[in-house]
């Protein structure tokens, strides 16, 4: 599978928001205003911060982020951007549930973390995972911390970072 990686834009923002839909539980699935918003300070801080990836005309997966100050994940960080901060917190790995299975997620994120590396302007990436997810995130170069102090949705999280 053929894979094209650009900045997402306000253009894209339909089908990142039907695919967010489709794949997280409506308690933790992001709003396509906070999609919007965060197409929005992507674009004003660093477009790489709103990565899409497009199999032809169809997008495949994406990583949205926001900036922040602290460390690691927080409540405040899921809601808030703070374009001074050097933590890219990574709220969402959404892939296209028709192209699963294909390495996709793999492939995103392996492009965007060395595109973010490159860039030498952050000190980190920061995520929140489900247990079942770590795996995946370690095999990109994510160190697992612990359980998390973020509730959001009805299932623990788990701390992972990649430090600069």
């Amino acid at each position: 599978m053929s894979l094209t990686f650009a900045p997402a834009t306000l253009a894209d923002l339909d089908a990142i928001a039907d695919n967010e839909a489709r794949s997280y539980h409506p308690d933790e699935a992001a709003s396509r205003n906070q999609m919007e918003n965060r197409i929005k300070y992507a674009s004003e801080c660093d477009p790489n911060l709103f990565l899409v990836a497009w199999q032809g005309t169809t997008l495949a997966g994406f990583v949205c982020t926001t900036l922040s100050t602290a460390p690691l994940i927080t409540d405040e960080s899921m809601k808030t951007h703070e374009p001074n901060g050097k933590t890219v917190c990574l709220h969402s790995v959404c892939t296209n549930p028709d192209v699963r299975r294909q390495r996709v997620a793999t492939r995103l994120m392996t492009h965007w973390i060395q595109l973010l590396r490159d860039s030498k302007k952050y000190d980190r990436i920061a995520l929140i995972s489900r247990s079942s997810l770590i795996g995946l995130y370690e095999s990109v170069g994510f160190k697992y911390i612990g359980k998390s102090d973020v509730v959001h949705g009805p299932d623990p999280w788990y701390d992972c970072v990649i430090d600069f």
